[in-house]
């Protein structure tokens, strides 16, 4: 059996989603999540399988024992012996596929099973709205669950990290007004800029589009890309048409704390998407690692340098800023010569707090 995991920020992509693979994959079962208030979960089940409609209720709610006693007992139920068989498996909005798989593949490995792919379904018309909301997943409608803190942007921002296929699909808006949303219709400039943002915030991944060509999931490298700290390449070749061009920056001296911490907010106001490590002066031995989604900016520890060479690297996806000034900016936080030959001490300040203690600021 090939498993394809589908994630998504909203039920109507992830549906749609879930439409164009079945169009590639006519033999495909199907499995469907929805995660609803009161710690329920319900499964359709469908495609060449037997229709199923089940609901069930989770004594605490959580995503590992929804995996645990709902969906991984479910897959292993339905899982075709052929080898050659492909069951698409559609997760709740907003769940994240890594808590998920690392639960599951152990136990499909052990049964002869594979994960093939892991995809997102969004909608590019929305793609930069949604990384820009403010607002909590629960607050925007996405998910069920009052307590989640996470904003659209974060969920986004993480799972494009992890996934190997990027599916756009036209979102809720296009199918309901038609000709009174031309603008957000497959096709359109807001429709195509999003497409790019989807590609320069997931440059690994593969588009799947009128094709159906997917991605190849790879347990490592999705983690590794996963890691705080972790910089996306760019290709050099890539020449957006819609959508700003990605900036990469780099440099070679460790940033003077206090002039990084007066500039992040100017290199963040117009950035939809970071991804960075820092070389800090007053925390030279940790790598800090700076990520950014719209308005939510966060920095973490990402361990000591090791074997990297300690420098500081940042992508910025979406910015209206060009290249040169951000340079500009940040090369200004860079320590002067005379701060070199005074040998800057480490100290305890924002930065060294972070190296030495974990956690996100």
């Amino acid at each position: 059996m090939n498993l394809v995991i589908l994630t998504s920020l909203e039920a109507s992509c992830r549906d749609a989603g879930l439409r164009h693979l079945q169009k590639h994959h006519a033999e495909a079962i199907v499995i469907c999540y929805d995660y609803l208030e009161g710690h329920r979960i319900l499964r359709h089940v469908g495609g060449t399988a037997a229709a199923e409609r089940a609901e069930s209720t989770l004594e605490h709610g959580c995503l590992g024992c929804a995996t645990k006693f709902e969906i991984l007992p479910t897959v292993l139920r339905l899982a075709p012996r052929d080898t050659e068989r492909t069951v698409l498996l559609a997760l709740p909005p907003t769940w994240h596929s890594n808590t998920v798989l690392d639960i599951m593949i152990p136990h499909l490995a052990s049964a002869g099973h594979q994960v093939s792919s892991v995809a997102l379904a969004f909608d590019p018309a929305s793609l930069e709205d949604q990384m820009w909301d403010r607002h909590t997943l629960w607050e925007s409608g996405f998910n069920a669950i009052e307590e989640d803190a996470r904003t659209p942007g974060e969920f986004l921002h993480f799972e494009a990290s992890l996934v190997d296929t990027l599916i756009p699909v036209e979102g809720l808006s296009a199918s309901l007004l038609g000709e009174q949303a031309v603008e957000l219709s497959q096709g359109s400039p807001q429709y195509l800029r999003g497409v790019e943002l989807s590609g320069q915030m997931a440059p690994h991944a593969t588009l799947c589009a009128h094709d159906g060509g997917m991605g190849t999931y790879q347990v490592q490298a999705s983690k590794h890309r996963a890691t705080p700290g972790y910089v996306p390449q760019q290709s050099s070749l890539s020449k957006p048409i819609y959508a700003p061009k990605p900036i990469s920056l780099s440099f070679n001296r460790p940033f003077h704390a206090q002039r990084f911490r007066e500039a992040l907010p100017e290199l963040a106001q117009s950035c939809t998407y970071l991804r960075g490590r820092l070389w800090v002066a007053s925390a030279p031995g940790h790598q800090i690692a700076l990520s950014g989604a719209g308005p939510r900016v966060w920095l973490e520890s990402a361990g000591r340098w090791e074997s990297r060479t300690a420098q500081t690297l940042i992508v910025a996806v979406g910015s209206e800023h060009q290249h040169d000034e951000l340079n500009e900016l940040l090369a200004s936080c860079q320590l002067s010569d005379a701060e070199l030959l005074g040998s800057v001490a480490p100290g305890n300040d924002f930065f060294s707090d972070i190296a030495e203690e974990g956690g996100e600021r």
